[in-house]
């Protein structure tokens, strides 16, 4: 018969396992939150072609994926170039001299260069990659061409496409973890089309093994594993070229909810990055109709409102069949991010949003023997739009007969949303450069430069996040 004590070390040693058991668990999901290859879109959909070219130097083999990663095959080290061709319903390979090697290589068939495991390239229509390629036939006749590669080898081709190989060793760091992380919890976003992610601003621009630079596989080698995690799960993570003075939050940009590592915050480090765009009604109207509105002829343009951090959240567009409000990332996305930068905008020839610095120069009025204050305040600005900071001790206006020094006072601009754009055009001026939400690349630069390390830069402009 079992005692009471016998149940209570039984439960005891229960619960121990169970720890155990718990913290095994847990060990081994954060290992397994970095996938060890990434499928990436080459040419699928409309960009795909019923026949590629492929060839390697040292031959070829064939093989499928499976789950625990590429399982050869068909050895074929007597060929350098492949043919890859709709033949029926299948997929054939032949040689450069068209002759047959297989009738049908089967669904989810990879070609890797014979030397995959010595790193060995294989080229693809010109371009050379690391890893395999997986051919897929498609609905319209085509074929699908997908790189199989393993995260790190798949960022090395990343990195340099989305920061310059050039910038300091610490913001190519954090580009990195942040690129990884993007990557881990973008697995299976193009589930539909059969990989991962594709090689576009969609996901991330990816240029395989002809855009790697040794500055940048070393800025993955010595970050491998890293990603960011919040409240004790990997990161959804984003970033972009240039805050305008202030990140955004992502329920500003997005979605109607938060994520508390994606809140918006004045940016210090990102350089200022103005930007003027001009814009007729009628291209306007036209941008309008292929997003799916019709407004009719468009009669006028004004600013509607703004978030927390004085991005423009509202534009209101007013036309003769209807009024229009586009709000938040939709201004960027109906106008085209190329054309609207980033959403700290004004409309006019000179931007003045909130995170703009007024420098009101008082003016103080000497003939070399008297001195006394003028009777206004001047604002500098050049020609450019951006507002200067001249100094007070060696800034001097002279007509040449009185001397005018300069004392500057720093202040926050105020904004005139009251300005209506009519006529036949529009003109938005305004800062940054981007979506606004996560990592600012210009800024993480110029912390580098100032002497941050990644993590120190991922820190700030993620909130409340690990690096591990």
């Amino acid at each position: 018969m079992t005692t009471i004590r016998q149940m209570g070390r039984i439960l005891l040693t229960m619960s121990v396992i169970l720890i155990i058991m718990a913290i095994f668990i847990s060990s081994e999901a954060k290992a397994a939150s970095i996938p060890e290859y990434i499928k990436v879109g080459l040419r699928f959909g409309d960009n795909a072609a019923s026949t590629y070219t492929l060839s390697s130097e040292n031959g070829f083999v064939l093989g499928s994926i499976t789950d625990e990663g590429f399982k050869e095959t068909l050895p074929l080290p007597a060929y350098d170039t492949l043919i890859a061709i709709i033949e029926g319903n299948h997929i054939a390979l032949r040689d450069k001299e068209n002759v047959l090697i297989s009738q049908d290589i089967g669904k989810n068939s990879c070609l890797l260069p014979l030397d995959y495991k010595e790193n060995g390239l294989i080229t693809f229509e010109g371009n050379k990659f690391r890893g395999g390629i997986i051919l897929n036939t498609q609905s319209n006749n085509r074929i699908k061409a997908i790189n199989y590669i393993t995260m790190d080898e798949y960022l090395y081709g990343v990195l340099h496409k989305e920061m310059s190989q050039s910038y300091p060793m610490e913001a190519l760091k954090a580009q990195a973890v942040a690129a990884r992380s993007f990557a881990v919890e973008s697995i299976g976003r193009h589930y539909n089309d059969g990989f991962d992610v594709c090689t576009t601003t969609d996901c991330q621009v990816y240029g395989g093994y002809e855009a790697e630079y040794p500055r940048t596989n070393q800025a993955v080698d010595e970050t491998s594993g890293l990603i960011i995690w919040a409240n004790g799960q990997p990161a959804p993570v984003f970033y972009f070229k240039n805050s305008g003075g202030h990140t955004q939050s992502i329920e500003d940009v997005w979605l109607s909810s938060n994520l508390p590592h994606l809140v918006g915050k004045k940016d210090p480090y990102s350089p200022d990055y103005s930007w003027i765009a001009t814009i007729t009604f009628n291209s306007f109207e036209q941008q309008l109709i292929q997003a799916g509105y019709d407004v009719g002829s468009i009669e006028s343009v004004q600013v509607g409102g703004r978030n927390s951090a004085g991005a423009v959240s509202k534009l209101i567009i007013k036309g003769s069949k209807d009024t229009l409000i586009l709000e938040k990332e939709r201004i960027r996305t109906v106008l085209g991010p190329s054309l609207v930068r980033s959403r700290h905008f004004n409309i006019g020839e000179v931007y003045m949003g909130k995170n703009s610095i007024v420098f009101e120069i008082q003016l103080m009025l000497s003939n070399g023997s008297k001195t006394k204050n003028a009777d206004q305040n001047i604002n500098i600005i050049s020609g450019d739009g951006k507002i200067k900071s001249i100094a007070s001790e060696s800034a001097y206006i002279t007509n040449g007969k009185e001397t005018v020094k300069a004392k500057t006072v720093e202040s926050e601009s105020k904004i005139d949303d009251s300005i209506v754009a009519t006529g036949s055009e529009v003109t938005f001026s305004g800062m940054g450069y981007g979506h606004g939400v996560g990592m600012a690349q210009d800024g993480a630069i110029e912390m580098a430069r100032q002497g941050y390390n990644f993590i120190e830069i991922l820190k700030f402009y993620f909130t409340n996040i690990e690096v591990r």
